[in-house]
């Protein structure tokens, strides 16, 4: 009985090491960044998987950068998808919440909170421009 309850013990602490790999992958690839970033930090093992496996950071890049032309601009420059994903990401997501009208609201510049900038080409602002005017 002890030796059964160590082996489920062994296999939750590593189950990146005992499950086949396409397995280990696919769970990985359902996390999101936050996770896969925090998971990447738990032991050397999963650091290694993680860092080392384009198809999880590839992944990442499809369902959290909108704009393609930033991330195959940077594919092209010789940007690993990790890489790509760091580069992109934070822009994006100050992109998503300017559209969804998250600093709409703010009486003055002292009110707003930081980290609302990133660079944005003029398409891109115009985009913000017309759902402001919409609200």
């Amino acid at each position: 009985m002890d030796s059964q309850r160590i082996s489920k013990q062994q296999f939750a602490n590593n189950f990146l090491k005992t499950l086949p790999p396409e397995l280990s992958l696919y769970i990985l690839s359902i996390v999101d960044i936050e996770s896969l970033c925090a998971a990447s930090q738990t032991c050397k093992n999963w650091n290694n998987v993680i860092e080392n496996t384009d198809y999880l950071w590839k992944l990442l890049c499809e369902l959290n950068c909108e704009d393609w032309t930033d991330v195959v601009e940077d594919r092209a420059s010789g940007y690993s998808w990790k890489e790509t994903l760091q580069r992109n990401f934070k822009h994006h997501a100050i992109r998503r919440k300017w559209i969804r009208g998250d600093f709409s609201s703010f009486k003055s510049y002292e009110d707003l909170p930081g980290r609302i900038m990133c660079i944005m080409d003029r398409h891109q602002w115009g985009q913000i421009f017309e759902h402001e005017l919409s609200r």
